[in-house]
Parts: structure tokens; sequence; C-alpha cells
């Protein structure tokens, strides 16, 4: 009889010695996740993508080819749909050739005389640019004349220059500080000291395989994307917001920062869930 691809990948963990919280510890995927594929049940999981994507994992990391494994057994697996745009043909007939034509034949005429009249335009741009330099020559002798008012208004717009570059350069910073508190079942608790909004949560993924990440203000989603590796999903929280949640398919890999301010995550914590409280 022949064996699921579920059925594959169990014997082969056991045959390496893992249990599944091994085989967790080592790949990051949650442990339902890898009770789902090993019983074959694919409705349990977040998609056709992360499906083939933990599948190929695993098989890497039990002694098996993950790449021949997907392609024999594609008949069990989800397939990712891709969404295709109907192409559009144009037809020229007669009456658009006819007015293609009409268009060139007024093109050419006004090329025609453009090319008559081109040295007269020419010596008209010579006299406009001796008039321009003698005005900037006459202009340059009365402001040599003014050099002390000059001098006096250049400096002190200087001045209030510098006083409202200084002012700008001392804007508070968004975080002052984010402090773990907790772990909870498959959440991690923190608190942040914010100074001002909009605040900016970036995730960054470090992780071999794409990372779908989702982040929350009081319940509004304000970011949701899949980044591959070394790209990241920015979400910008909005001024009265409490409390800032972030969920992702499985155990981040990488930096999360919440204003500039990044996270401790401790150190073998398998969570998906991170909350934050503002104060």
């Amino acid at each position: 009889m022949t064996q699921t691809i579920g059925e594959i990948l169990k014997s082969a963990r056991q045959l390496k010695g893992y249990t599944l919280d091994d085989l967790q510890q080592i790949t990051k995927i949650q442990k339902r996740y890898l009770i789902a594929i090993e019983d074959n049940d694919f409705d349990l999981m977040p998609g056709a993508f992360y499906t083939r994507a933990f599948i190929k994992q695993i098989a890497d990391t039990v002694g098996l080819d993950g790449a021949a494994l997907l392609e024999e057994h594609a008949s069990e697996i989800p397939q990712a749909v891709v969404k295709t745009t109907p192409s559009t043909t144009y037809t020229t007939t007669s009456s658009n050739r006819s007015r293609l034509n009409k268009n060139k034949s007024k093109w050419s005429s006004v090329s025609n005389t453009l090319k008559n009249y081109f040295p007269t335009i020419l010596l008209g741009m010579f006299i406009v640019a001796i008039i321009f330099a003698i005005g900037q020559a006459v202009f340059s002798n009365r402001a040599q004349r003014n050099t002390p008012v000059t001098t006096q208004a250049t400096t002190q717009t200087a001045v209030a220059a510098e006083t409202t570059v200084a002012t700008t350069t001392t804007a508070a910073p968004e975080v002052t500080s984010v402090t773990y508190s907790y772990a909870n079942g498959n959440a991690l608790y923190y608190i942040a000291n914010v100074s001002k909004f909009p605040l900016d949560v970036k995730v960054l993924n470090e992780a071999r395989n794409a990372l779908w990440a989702q982040i929350s203000a009081d319940g509004k989603v304000v970011a949701d994307g899949v980044p591959a590796t070394n790209q990241t999903v920015t979400g910008s929280i909005p001024e009265g917001t409490t409390t800032i949640r972030m969920d992702f398919g499985y155990t981040p890999l990488g930096t999360i920062t919440v204003g500039g301010v990044e996270l401790t995550i401790p150190e073998g914590s398998t969570a998906t869930r991170i909350y934050i409280t503002i104060q």
C-alpha cells in the first residue's frame, strides 16, 4: 500500500529519533502544524504556500529530498492559485490607418516649418542671452554698493535657520523603552513607554522561508504581509492606541522594533504572538 506524504515524513522523523517537540525546536514550526502534516490534514494549515514550505523544511530536516517529495505527492498537497490577466488584442482598421497617416502628414509639415525658421530662432535666442548678461552685470554693480546691508540681512537669515534646525533636531523619540513582562501559552507580553505618535512597528524576517506577519492596533489591522528573507513588514500605530498585537505564521526569526527600539525575545521561545501594552 502506497504511503501518504505525511506517513513518509513521520517514518523518517522516527528513524532520526526525533520527537514532535524536537522537530518543533529545530524547524520553529508549531507542533499543531507538524501533527496536521503527518496526519495529511492540510485543512488545518494556514494556506497552500505554508503547507508546501513546511513540508519541504521538515523533509530536509529528517534527511529526505524535500523538492522531490513535493513533486511525487503533488496530488495530495493544496496548490497555490495563480491569477492571470486576460490579454487584450487591438485591431487597426482602415479608418485608424487613415487617421494615423493624416497625423504623420501634419507633423511632417510642422517639422519642415521649424527647419525653415531655425536660423531665425537661434539669432533671437542669442540676442536674448546678450540682454540677460547686460542686465546681470547692472544688477551686480548695484548689489556691490549695498554690500553692508546685504551682509547683515544674510547673517540674520543664517541665525534664524540655525535656530530652526536646532529646534527640529531636539524632537523627542517615538519610544523611550520596551520592557518584556512575561510569557503565557503561545504569546509574549511587553510594556512600551511611548512619547509620540504615529509609532512605527517593523518586522524584519531573517529566516530562510517567507514569514506571514500581521500587525494590529487595538484590534484594527495596520499591516499584513508575507516578507521573504531580509524583507520587512511595517505598520504605523495611530495616536490613542493602547495595545499592539503581532501574529506570525511560525515563530519569527529576525528583528522586531517598536519606534526604533528592538524587542528582546526570550531564548528558546516558540511563541507566534506578541502583545505590547502602551503607557
